[in-house]
């Protein structure tokens, strides 16, 4: 059920289209316009709809992701330590050129986790362009120890003869992580623009097998959200109701959030909702990794009644279901999985109870 028909359930016809255009505006850190139809899609609106990465927000408040522009060393490294979710330890260089700058903090963790270790001179040069070569050798270092590198089979370039990451690059082409710019080449020492960097994360991600949820856990969380979600709304409990935004993350808890908004008001309005299981939900894993997850619910529907405290359109009643079906999609954010984005397989568009 999308945004705006779910909320139309809930509150004045006239009120929704007042703020359709605050509705519109908090999707747009997760929507980047410029993605659609690029190679790299899948990961680049992955990254977005779980904040990963974030953009440049234009005049209008939309955000453009820029995927064939090149990424600073110190960007790159900001994104990866959001992806890891690293934390500062004991150690690391410090750099002289990063004092003072956005960046900071993230080049003082990435280098105290022994991922980066700049280029001479006490510098780190954050903001050249970083090489691929570079992130290949920094991706394998920080996954070192949750990806089996003992499967799979090197490929082979012909550009990359004693250069200095080739044991690092034959690592992370043996798993898949990179795949080269052709069956030859790899071009090592070429800027990598940030749809290159963002994907080659993302394949690490996916490798990662050292300390996965079992799928029964995984169900089970969407199970406890939409009961306690439900739940919340049946006995008017807006403290439980705001609670089940613990669960979520991102895109999904953004507009969670304007969805119990309108809830919220409905409710202080007279409206009354009461939610009947009619299919109970049954899925399974689409894919499990160590901080990301996907999960398929091929069956699930739930009835929704809403009594109003006025009639519309000759009665006060009103009656619909909701299809549960669809690829819900985790993130481990600070140690919790949450959901950051469900994909639905109906007409319904996000999924919102």
């Amino acid at each position: 059920m999308n945004v705006l028909k779910k909320i139309m359930f809930v509150t004045s016809v006239v009120m929704v289209f007042f703020l359709i255009p605050n509705l519109q505006a908090h999707a747009y850190p997760f929507e980047p316009v410029d993605i659609e139809g690029h190679w790299a899609y899948e990961e680049m609106d992955q990254f977005a709809k779980a904040s990963l990465v974030q953009g440049y927000e234009l005049s209008d408040g939309r955000r453009e992701f820029r995927p064939y522009q090149s990424i600073t060393r110190a960007e790159f490294v900001a994104i990866l330590n959001r992806a890891l979710d690293l934390k500062e330890v004991e150690g690391g260089t410090d750099f002289k050129d990063i004092k003072g700058k956005w960046f900071e903090e993230s080049v003082r963790i990435a280098s105290s986790q022994g991922l980066v270790y700049g280029i001479g001179e006490n510098k780190f040069e954050p903001n050249r362009p970083i090489t691929r070569a570079e992130i290949a050798s920094i991706v394998i270092r920080a996954m070192e120890d949750s990806i089996d590198f003992s499967k799979g089979s090197v490929k082979t370039f012909d550009d990359l003869s004693q250069h200095w990451a080739l044991d690092a690059i034959n690592q992370a082409s043996k798993v898949g992580i990179i795949h080269g710019v052709s069956t030859t080449e790899f071009k090592p020492n070429r800027n990598a623009n940030r749809a290159e960097s963002i994907v080659m994360i993302k394949r690490a991600l996916d490798k990662e097998q050292s300390n996965v949820p079992t799928e029964e856990y995984l169900v089970n969380l969407i199970h406890q959200l939409s009961e306690e979600w439900t739940s919340a709304l049946e006995t008017k409990d807006y403290e439980k109701l705001r609670a089940t935004q613990e669960r979520t993350t991102g895109y999904y808890e953004a507009m969670q959030s304007i969805s119990h908004s309108y809830d919220i008001k409905g409710m202080e309005d007279g409206t009354s909702v009461d939610y009947e299981v009619t299919t109970p939900k049954q899925g399974h894993a689409v894919h499990i990794a160590n901080r990301f997850a996907a999960v398929k619910i091929t069956q699930g529907e739930v009835e929704r009644t809403v009594t109003f405290p006025y009639e519309r359109n000759g009665s006060n009643v009103w009656t619909s279901s909701i299809s549960e079906v669809g690829t819900y999609r985790f993130y481990k954010e600070d140690g919790t999985w949450k959901i950051y984005d469900i994909q639905s397989q109906g007409e319904e568009g996000l999924l919102l109870y």
